[in-house]
């Protein structure tokens, strides 16, 4: 036991090895906490958006679709939240395990809680609203984003299968409206005798997706309208437009 003891000074003398200070001690620890709290903030935002994102999904259409299921899973998956969210709770958890007390705790445990923390925080932030509010504004204002969702909305540039989407440029009257499409070609669609799903009506610059059928002539008949993305999907209201003689 002695000469363990003096082993160790001995290492501590030759390596000059000096005690933390109490300050910087503290200053280590209210780091690595606060840098394990905003990665866990981070984490659960991220996981927020991407149950936003997979809740609407128009998993209803995929068999009215022309891609295998595994190729559709494929598209809905939001892989830059996803990526987001491994990013932040890899790190909360790293530094965690750096604390006074982390080390105690089995990796499994710590996985299964940042989980648990994830779908509660991301199902809270999803009823609120702010996870829907965040998308929309990465969609808005960053441009790297919208070329990155481009593909995830490719099943809506294909007319020719009944599916299109874009923005209403103009509204012609109750019967018609005119809509630039995803890849910026200008369509004229009858929407006499069509379903608007959630709380939708017509309107100037509002982004939809089309569920319908080409005609000979060039234009699109729509059968339904749903929203592009937002709040009002989770409206179950809907009316039909209808052709009056």
């Amino acid at each position: 036991m002695r000469d363990i003891s003096k082993k160790t000074l001995d290492i501590i003398k030759k390596e000059k090895i000096q005690p933390y200070a109490r300050k910087r001690y503290l200053i280590k620890k209210i780091f690595i906490w606060a840098l394990v709290t905003l990665s866990m903030v981070l984490g659960i935002v991220a996981s927020g958006v991407v149950l936003f994102q997979l809740t609407h999904t128009d998993w209803d259409l995929y068999h009215r679709s022309s891609y295998s299921l595994i190729e559709f899973i494929m598209l809905a998956i939001p892989y830059f939240w996803f990526l987001f969210f491994i990013v932040f709770w890899g790190v909360a958890y790293k530094f965690f395990r750096r604390t006074e007390k982390g080390y105690r705790y089995r990796p499994i445990f710590i996985i299964c809680s940042c989980v648990l923390l994830s779908i509660v925080g991301g199902l809270v932030l999803y009823q609120i609203g702010f996870a829907e509010n965040l998308e929309a504004a990465f969609y808005e204002n960053i441009p790297v984003y919208r070329t990155l969702n481009k593909r995830k909305h490719s099943m809506w540039v294909s007319p020719e299968r009944g599916f299109l989407a874009g923005r209403i440029t103009e509204i012609v009257s109750s019967e018609k409206i005119v809509l630039i499409d995803l890849q910026g070609k200008e369509w004229p669609i009858d929407i006499s005798n069509v379903i608007w799903r959630g709380r939708l009506s017509p309107k100037k610059d509002l982004e939809i997706k089309i569920i319908g059928k080409m005609d000979d002539k060039g234009g699109f008949t729509a059968l339904e309208i749903r929203p592009m993305r937002g709040r009002r999907m989770r409206g179950k209201g809907q009316h039909r437009t209808q052709h009056r003689h």
